[in-house]
């Protein structure tokens, strides 16, 4: 069988039966997506990375107990959403300790932005984070409503919420910007 035409489901369940080209195809589809995702987590690119390569570790060592009858990829973002929570409240913990021990004022990076050529991606970026994952998945990845409620373990209601509220904030700062400004590429 020919691994880059089989579905996503397909290669998990070879995966399963120890073929590892069909694991390493699901890494390869997915690496760029995860680390996007994850990247709203972190302070790094770095730390992004890690948790794409610990996300995959987790998935190969617990791939017996996914059920093909779902689909791969809401199971997979929703074991590197959990493991990128982790990871930011653990950083936060430990910034929280710094802060306190160092009697320092720990500022967040701030992106400037010279209102040239500026895409919608970055203008999402800026949103709260809930509002921009459920942005990416909904586009970029292309999940349904349902699929987003499993792996950001939200109701449908609450992602309909989210994403009305994502897209009436987006619209706000559209019309902030000179048209010609903004790259349209969601």
């Amino acid at each position: 069988m020919n691994k880059v035409s089989a579905t996503d489901e397909e290669l998990a369940l070879y995966a399963q039966n120890g073929c590892r080209e069909s694991f390493a195809e699901l890494v390869r589809r997915y690496s760029d997506s995860l680390l996007y995702v994850i990247r709203g987590y972190t302070s790094n690119r770095d730390d992004a990375e890690d948790l794409v390569q610990e996300t995959f570790i987790k998935t190969y060592r617990n791939l017996q107990k996914y059920q093909n009858k779902y689909k791969f990829s809401t199971w997979l973002f929703t074991i590197a959403r959990r493991l990128a929570i982790n990871h930011y409240h653990h950083v936060k913990r430990v910034q929280q300790v710094e802060k306190l021990s160092e009697h320092e004022k720990i500022s967040r990076e701030t992106v400037q932005d010279d209102n040239s050529g500026i895409s919608l991606w970055s203008l999402a970026e800026k949103l709260s984070l809930n509002q921009y994952q459920v942005l990416w998945f909904k586009y970029s990845e292309e999940m349904s409503i349902k699929d987003i409620s499993k792996v950001m373990g939200k109701s449908q209601v609450n992602v309909k919420v989210l994403l009305y509220r994502a897209r009436k904030a987006m619209s706000e700062q559209l019309k902030t910007l000179p048209k010609d400004d903004v790259e349209t590429e969601l």
